[in-house]
């Protein structure tokens, strides 16, 4: 018996210390009317104008607002950790600050002002936990714990590095990347220009007996060139920070444990540059490494409050970049391009239907030897002893790039994702180029390859570079030709101005359009102008033998119809979407104005059969209307987004738009109030139908207008226009020159007349209407 009481009261221990150890969370219903929502911080201070760091966090007050006693606030986590819901007496006695709410009270929110309790934080924290709990003087469950994070300084790292591949070769790599954004500030999300101190870069082999710790390095920033590590680059050091300071360290080990390792620091010291791109670029040149071995590089950036944006783990190739240097010996390609020749222009390559340049090349072999005896001249020249898998193999692929003259740079002609096939072989018999139907022989003996060129424009002059590449991934020296696209049959019949290409609006109409929106002598898209604007820049064009003028809205439309085949005047050789297609190559509606104005950033694929580019985006564009009441028109569509219009409609060449302002709608006309019961309805002709209650003239009128004679820059009549007379008067000129917008506005009459409370689209306004979204295009016309 005394053995079972033992045991009972063994049991009966263990259980109360069992309930004494459990969480005071459990069996506890947590009510959430009882609890704060919706917390937001707040980093502006009471006054206005005092520039210290402030953090106020304001709180919609419980739904249960009866019997709230306290609300207790606990700063960092030495109290409230980070996941308990309730709280007991004890840790109540520990609040830091606690707000009072005796009395009843009908306000949703309020703002607790933490700027003085934080001050002994922000040198040693970059966060603070503040945690809430809502007091009620009841028994009944309370609601559960309520936190919020305030972020000190900067605590963000900057966006990951990317980087890829330029070129391999037998004994180097080359890759570039580009400057990440860094967001500095965490209540600050569009601000992501912080300073990147610099780039931990490690290049490392798995081959324990390569040395790296010599070979050589350049890099290249928009600065300048440094090849011997004393300017823009450390060799065997890094990026380290703690929590205070930044610094380079440049005594890391580099002994033979470590040869297989190389440890760079790039130094950098701006911030992400949104304006020119090229300006965060970096490229990095390594040279001196073994062929045909695999290497792998990490990079990360660091900023100036000591934050990496990633780690240089060496431990895999996901985590790191994997580069293979090439074989020793380079594919050998020809020198020559050939194409099908246009017969109205010899020498000049011909346009297929849907303006496709086909150009074949003599097909490019990869030699397995260095002293190899093929040779390279306009074919590629294989003796009969070098036999094919025995003297020389087939090369994986070709890159076929064109040079942009504006930009000043070597583009590909593929997107990325694209793959380019080059299986199908031609032979050269008698000029022309044939397919090669003995497809089982692959030697390159006779072989050419072909590509077909989209989106070429009749007169364009495209400089070719195309490289083949090997297995390897070696790359051949480039076959670098010019080819002069023929202008067309058209070209034939005009000679056009510079800068203008000839069209044709019909079968009996041919004359000449500007290839781009009008731009002045400098280059720059002329823009913002008033239509007069646009119709005088274009008669001031001197062209001998046309007569120049803005472009007719029919013959604008016709053009970009191209003979009705084109709904947005652009060849869409993706099938893509109309939607995507306006918005990737022609920058209709994205807001992207820099785009715009920036002729190397304008896509070529946004071009019409005939060479006139971007008719559907960039620009609306001023046109002479068809009729005297419709003279200002523009057409096409812009990079401003509207609302409520869909991109497709916008771009559409038949689609017109007549600018106006919105002005008030009113009446001089008598107006006439008819009793409905109890409403009054106010219409403006009478009805014999209805009881008039009253009718209203314009002695009885309240309202008044001040009108405006609208002038240009040199004093000359544009049109009318009004607003409200009080707004005039109230305003004075300060609201008188916003009103113009550059204009001179010329108060002329005031008119006393009946408001209806409804606006109205004025098109008068069109007269004066003008706006950065709108240009226009000048066309030439044969006298």
């Amino acid at each position: 018996m005394k053995s079972f009481l033992t045991k009972i009261f063994a049991i009966a221990v263990l259980l109360i210390a069992f309930v004494s150890c459990s969480d005071e969370d459990e069996g506890t219903e947590f009510l959430f009317d009882r609890e704060i929502m919706e917390m937001s911080v707040l980093r502006s201070c009471v006054d206005e104008k005092d520039t210290s760091a402030c953090y106020r966090i304001r709180f919609r007050l419980p739904i249960e607002k009866e019997d709230l006693s306290y609300i207790h606030v606990w700063l960092d986590t030495t109290v409230i950790d980070d996941t308990s819901k309730a709280v007991t007496s004890k840790q109540i006695g520990k609040a830091d600050t606690s707000l009072e709410y005796g009395e009843d009270f009908t306000r949703l929110y309020d703002t607790l002002d933490l700027t003085d309790m934080v001050k002994d934080y922000l040198e040693t924290y970059k966060s603070l936990q503040v945690a809430f709990f809502c007091e009620y003087s009841d028994d009944e469950d309370p609601g559960s714990v309520q936190r919020v994070i305030l972020h000190f300084g900067d605590s963000i790292p900057p966006a990951n590095v990317t980087f890829s591949a330029e070129s391999t070769w037998t004994d180097g790599i080359m890759f570039e990347w580009y400057r990440p954004t860094d967001q500095t500030d965490f209540y600050k999300m569009s601000e992501l220009s912080g300073i990147i101190v610099g780039y931990n870069v490690v290049i490392y082999s798995e081959d324990k007996s390569v040395d790296l710790r010599d070979i050589k390095v350049t890099v290249t920033t928009a600065e300048g060139v440094d090849s011997t590590g004393t300017e823009f680059y450390r060799r065997h050091a890094r990026v380290r920070a703690t929590f205070d300071s930044v610094w380079i360290d440049t005594a890391l080990s580099h002994t033979d444990k470590d040869k297989n390792k190389l440890r760079i620091a790039v130094l950098d010291g701006m911030g992400f540059d949104f304006e020119n791109d090229s300006l965060n670029r970096y490229r990095m040149v390594v040279e001196g490494l073994r062929p045909n071995s695999i290497y792998t590089v990490g990079i990360t950036a660091w900023d100036s409050a000591g934050n990496s944006s990633s780690k240089e783990d060496l431990s895999t190739v996901d985590k790191n970049k994997r580069f293979d240097t090439t074989d020793s010996v380079a594919p050998v390609m020809a020198k020559k391009l050939f194409f099908m020749e246009d017969s109205l222009f010899p020498g000049m390559a011909r346009l297929d239907s849907n303006n496709r340049l086909r150009i074949f090349w003599s097909m490019s072999v990869d030699p397995y030897k260095t002293d190899h005896p093929v040779k390279s001249d306009s074919v590629i020249d294989i003796p009969d002893s070098c036999l094919f898998t025995l003297c020389y193999d087939t090369v994986a692929t070709y890159v076929v790039e064109h040079y942009d003259v504006i930009a000043k740079e070597w583009k590909s002609y593929l997107k990325p994702g694209d793959t380019a096939h080059f299986n199908t072989l031609y032979v050269l018999e008698n000029d022309t180029m044939t397919l090669k139907t003995d497809t089982l022989v692959l030697s390159a003996i006779e072989s050419f390859v072909t590509d077909t060129i989209r989106w070429v424009s009749p007169g364009d002059t495209i400089i070719f570079r195309i490289r083949s590449k090997d297995k390897s991934g070696y790359y051949s020296a480039a076959l670098i030709d010019t080819v002069y696209v023929s202008p067309g049959a058209l070209a034939s019949e005009l000679n056009c101005p510079e800068g203008f290409v000839p069209v044709s609006a019909g079968d009996s109409l041919k004359f000449c359009m500007e290839r781009y929106e009008h731009r002045d002598d400098s280059g720059a898209f002329v823009n913002n102008v008033l239509h007069s604007e646009a119709v005088a820049a274009c008669e001031a064009v001197s062209a001998s033998g046309f007569t120049v003028s803005l472009c007719k809205e029919r013959d604008w439309e016709l053009v970009c119809l191209s003979g009705g085949t084109l709904a947005y005047g652009v060849l869409n050789e993706r099938s893509v979407d109309a939607t995507e297609y306006l918005f990737s190559y022609c920058n209709v509606g994205t807001n992207d104005s820099i785009s715009a104005a920036d002729v190397s950033r304008r896509d070529y694929r946004c071009t019409n059969p005939m060479g006139v580019k971007d008719m559907p985006g960039q620009y609306q564009e001023w046109v002479i209307g068809r009729s005297e009441d419709t003279v200002a028109v523009a057409k096409g569509s812009s990079y401003k987004v509207y609302g409520g219009l869909d991109r497709e409609s916008l771009a559409l060449c038949t689609n017109r738009s007549f600018p106006y302002y919105t002005r008030l709608a009113y009446t001089t006309d008598t107006v006439y109030l008819y009793r409905e019961g109890a409403k009054v309805d106010t219409v403006f002709a009478a009805d014999t139908s209805r009881t008039l209650y009253k009718k209203l003239s314009k002695k009885d009128f309240k309202d008044s207008l001040q009108f405006f004679d609208v002038q240009d820059s040199a004093g000359n009549s544009i049109g009318e226009d009004y607003a409200l007379y009080s707004e005039y008067k109230q305003g004075g000129d300060e609201w008188l020159d916003t009103l113009g917008n550059g204009l001179k506005y010329v108060p002329t009459e005031v008119k006393v007349v009946f408001l209806t409370g409804d606006k109205v689209s004025y098109r008068q306004a069109a007269a004066f209407y003008k706006s950065p979204t709108i240009g226009f295009r000048c066309c030439a016309y044969p006298e």
